[in-house]
């Protein structure tokens, strides 16, 4: 009978193996990585600004028992510590104080790697939700812009009034009627105000 290998024997073989695997890992993963963020990058020059997340997995509490809790883990397309940019997030929360939710998030290439793994057959949903939310958008603004280009409009003759009024004012002033102050004087002095521009001064 063959003798047993020593538990040092055992360990270092099993350590061999494992730097080999994790080699192949980290390059594999280097490899996915580097795909999503060509996905990413030609997110951002699209220049959308909209953020949406599409659910991977999640859990709810049993709510006839009076369980409201939750968590959930979702892909994203969000705006992280100041960047945009494909996104994960975990979110473990109770529905009855959803301001008290416990929210972690990350860049997709920051994010756990069990994470990054799970996520990557939904990003094709997660570009379908952004066109969607898109699509509402466009149409949310084309609902108020009518109204915003008539306030726009409203407010740029209010401002060249007042400005028109400012200049008049500080010739004298405008009358009732609308004249300055200057002019109507000139009249009930019975000389017209601009008549040494037409006929000239002797």
């Amino acid at each position: 009978m063959p003798d047993q290998p020593t538990l040092a024997q055992r360990v270092f073989s099993s350590f061999a193996q494992l730097s080999t695997v994790a080699a192949d890992l980290n390059a594999v993963s280097d490899d996915l990585g580097k795909s999503v963020a060509d996905i990413d990058a030609a997110l951002k020059k699209l220049n959308i600004g909209i953020s949406v997340w599409v659910k991977l997995c999640g859990w709810d509490g049993d709510q006839s028992r009076g369980d409201l809790s939750y968590w959930t883990e979702d892909l994203g397309f969000a705006k992280i510590k100041g960047k945009w940019g494909i996104s994960l997030r975990r979110v473990d929360g109770d529905y009855n104080h959803p301001d008290d939710d416990d929210v972690e998030e990350w860049l997709f290439t920051d994010a756990p790697r069990a994470l990054r793994l799970q996520a990557i057959d939904k990003l094709p949903e997660l570009i379908e939700k952004l066109n969607a939310e898109a699509g509402k958008t466009i149409t949310a603004i084309r609902g108020k812009l009518p109204e915003v280009q008539t306030v726009a409009a409203a407010l740029t003759r209010a401002a060249v009034s007042s400005t028109s009024d400012r200049k008049l004012n500080a010739f004298g002033g405008l009358d009732p009627e609308g004249e300055s102050g200057w002019v109507r004087a000139a009249r009930d002095a019975g000389k017209e105000p601009f008549g040494p521009l037409v006929r000239g001064t002797k």
